[in-house]
């Protein structure tokens, strides 16, 4: 089995920054995240706030494994 890492920060702020910007209806993209040696994205990621609701979709890549993406 392998792991993956995710770091919950990027959302956190994309959460204070629909605070402050009090978005609220509709989807707006808050943030993009992109792949790098400090995250297992396999691909970009954006934050996005749809209906009030902070969403964030990952694609991860597994480390410690041939092969594999979640």
């Amino acid at each position: 089995m392998g792991n993956s890492y995710l770091n919950l920060q990027p959302l956190n702020s994309a959460a204070r920054l629909r605070d402050i910007l009090k978005v609220s209806s509709g989807e707006t993209t808050l943030r993009k995240v992109t792949p790098d040696s400090e995250n297992c994205l396999a691909g970009e990621s954006s934050i996005n706030c749809v209906n009030d609701v902070v969403l964030q979709n990952v694609w991860l890549r597994l480390r410690g494994v041939e092969s594999g993406e979640l």
